[in-house]
């Protein structure tokens, strides 16, 4: 307990003996748990990294966990895990605590409430984040290749944000006969999604999108799908998000040799994404769609991803996709395709 409060009162006197900023260049400033004083800029929290512009280092991240103090006259957007929004400069009130001060009041709230803080003046590409995956697998012995490629780009404003999520996946397999014949087999899979979403609440959103599938080992020459719904998040920390959603969408695809099909479909979406369990993260993303009108089909689509960082934001990782049509209008396509890569990747916030 002595030991606490003795740090404690050494990161207040660090804090209290740093220089006051000019007026020509007003600094921030971070004070870490060990006491040892930051000189910079905030550039912004997000998944429990806060990137903090320094003269020595230029951009560093600083766990939020290792902060005790942080200050700033800079106006920012502080994102609560109640989903309450502030909007002020920043100040401590004591190790831990932040104190965001507005134009008419100030609030006093602990580190572990924050979720995001934004600077309102920020770029867009500081308010996006997003990874690229690529994964290959050559096997000599039954003469297989195959090329992934994978990424998300997810943009969050104020008010409104997109996320653009692309998919392809390539496979060529030889085949020998007894008598010598090579005969080489090519599947593909490729898919891309546009979604933009429009914050009513900090917990409620309305959600548009438009997505193109090809799947050759469904027989899926082409599916369109435009879709409209809402989204709820759940949990919304610095370390985890959990949403679900609902809407309707409509369904073109055409498979091959058959006429092309159109269709109204029920969605529903469930999606985790953990990303401070150490230097792991874990995205999952889960899709229903069900017509009740068309003899009770329905259609999963699971997109998972799980990386760890090995240095400086390069990942290593496993990619699963996972899709299954209960009643394919091709009576010789297969009910479910899937597929799990290793891959190599690079993630940024």
């Amino acid at each position: 307990m002595t030991r606490t409060i003795l740090r404690g009162a050494a990161v207040f006197a660090a804090l209290l003996l740093l220089p006051a900023p000019a007026s020509a260049q007003v600094r921030d400033t971070v004070v870490l748990r060990s006491g040892n004083p930051v000189i910079g800029e905030v550039q912004f929290l997000r998944r429990g990294s806060l990137s903090f512009d320094t003269d020595e280092m230029d951009v560093v991240k600083i766990d939020w966990d290792d902060i005790a103090l942080l200050r700033s006259p800079a106006f920012f957007e502080v994102h609560l895990t109640s989903g309450r929004r502030l909007f002020g400069s920043l100040a401590s009130a004591g190790t831990a605590r932040l104190v965001v001060v507005g134009a008419a009041r100030a609030d006093t709230v602990p580190f572990q409430s924050v979720v995001e803080i934004d600077a309102i003046e920020k770029s867009f590409f500081a308010r996006t984040n997003g990874f690229i995956d690529v994964g290959t697998n050559l096997a000599r012995a039954n003469r297989l290749a195959s090329l992934l490629v994978k990424g998300r780009f997810n943009y969050r404003g104020p008010k409104w944000g997109f996320e653009i999520t692309p998919e392809s996946y390539w496979q060529r397999q030889q085949t020998v006969s007894d008598a010598g014949d090579t005969t080489t087999s090519t599947t593909s899979r490729n898919s891309a999604t546009l979604a933009v979403n429009r914050q009513l609440t900090a917990r409620w959103a309305v959600v548009g999108s438009g997505q193109a599938e090809q799947n050759t080992e469904l027989e899926l020459d082409l599916r369109l799908l435009g879709q409209l719904g809402g989204s709820y998040h759940f949990v919304r920390s610095q370390g985890l998000e959990v949403y679900i959603g609902a809407g309707a969408s409509l369904n073109v695809e055409q498979y091959t040799g058959q006429e092309r099909n159109n269709s109204g479909e029920a969605l529903v979406v469930l999606g985790f994404d953990a990303f401070d369990v150490g230097d792991v993260d874990l995205y999952t993303n889960v899709t229903t769609y069900t017509n009740p009108f068309d003899g009770g089909r329905f259609r999963v689509n699971v997109d998972a991803r799980i990386a760890w960082e090995i240095f400086n934001d390069f990942t290593v990782g496993l990619n699963v996709t996972e899709r299954f049509d209960s009643q394919p209008p091709s009576d010789t396509a297969p009910k479910r395709d899937y597929q799990y890569a290793f891959s190599i990747g690079w993630s940024w916030s």
